[in-house]
């Protein structure tokens, strides 16, 4: 079952209906608290190769903006885990956008300084006067079964499309997973003889693949559309991410433009692992079957095909 990876697009209330809705009326400057989650992308582990206590270490005032207490915690192994930013605010998106403008850029340099990956895995929002928070982390999900016995390895053929899809898939970044969906996507539409089975003449958009890829942003220029119509759409991004000369593209994005991407990245890694499916499940077809369609569908007598009538 796919999942999207990337849904840093929304937020989930994670306090009551009543506080949700009173925090999100009031339009005054407030206290906010923004809690940024650490990834180390080589373990995966929620944390980082960097020393901190579990008490926490506050930032020096000369070393914050003006109006923000940034702080830095540890977990039970003394590695750093979670950042936490106290700041002003006039919304919960407000206070995010914020605190994430300025986190992501302290990430760049704590990572030129000692050359150790590092990723933002999520974050928690809490307005404090109205006791509202929020929440945005990864989906964890329950482990499935798969028949080992059934399924042979990919064609050869195939491969280096479904190699594509595994970039995609592997990618811990929106950039990277949109890059290779669309380079798949791409190639069905060029008429890759691979993918001659993948459907995309009959391909649409449907709102259950919006909402899945977390994109209903997009339902008003997507939904019910072609794969050439998605593919117009990606288009601009792919061309944005590669320079002309065929490398990728020096930007630093706003949170706003990472989350617009996320939603596409998902809708594209999706879309590719629909093309891959169907490409599947076209080639097991019995072939003794299609070569009689062939030929009645071209009026040649079906023995003259090779294949005897019942």
């Amino acid at each position: 079952m796919w999942i999207p990876y990337d849904i840093r697009a929304s937020l989930k209330a994670e306090s009551d209906p009543a506080s949700i809705r009173m925090s999100r009326a009031d339009e005054s400057q407030r206290d906010f608290l923004v809690g940024f989650f650490l990834r180390n992308p080589v373990t995966q582990a929620w944390e980082l190769d960097i020393v901190a206590s579990a008490a926490g270490q506050e930032l020096a005032t000369l070393a914050t903006p003006p109006g923000m207490r940034i702080s830095f915690h540890g977990n039970d192994a003394g590695k750093l885990s979670e950042v936490i930013y106290r700041l002003p605010a006039i919304s919960a998106q407000d206070a995010l956008h914020r605190a994430h403008d300025d986190f992501q850029r302290r990430v760049l340099r704590y990572m030129a300084e000692i050359g150790r990956g590092m990723a933002i895995a999520g974050w928690r929002i809490a307005d404090t006067g109205h006791s509202a928070r929020w929440r945005c982390t990864p989906f964890r999900p329950s482990a499935m079964n798969l028949d080992f016995d059934r399924l042979a390895p990919i064609a050869s053929d195939l491969a280096p499309y479904v190699e594509l899809f595994q970039r995609a898939r592997n990618a811990p970044d929106a950039a990277s997973r949109l890059l290779a969906a669309y380079a798949l996507i791409h190639a069905a539409l060029g008429g890759a003889p691979a993918l001659a089975g993948a459907g995309q003449s009959d391909f649409a958009v449907t709102q259950e693949m919006l909402i899945h890829a977390g994109a209903m942003e997009f339902s008003d220029r997507l939904l019910g559309r072609s794969l050439a119509d998605l593919a117009e759409v990606l288009r601009p991004e792919q061309q944005r991410l590669a320079a002309p000369e065929g490398v990728l593209a020096a930007l630093s994005d706003s949170l706003a433009a990472q989350q617009r991407l996320a939603q596409l990245a998902n809708l594209a890694d999706l879309v590719a692992h629909r093309l891959i499916q169907a490409e599947l499940r076209q080639r097991a077809q019995p072939t003794t079957a299609r070569p009689l369609l062939a030929a009645q569908a071209d009026g040649t007598p079906a023995h003259a095909s090779g294949v005897q009538p019942c």
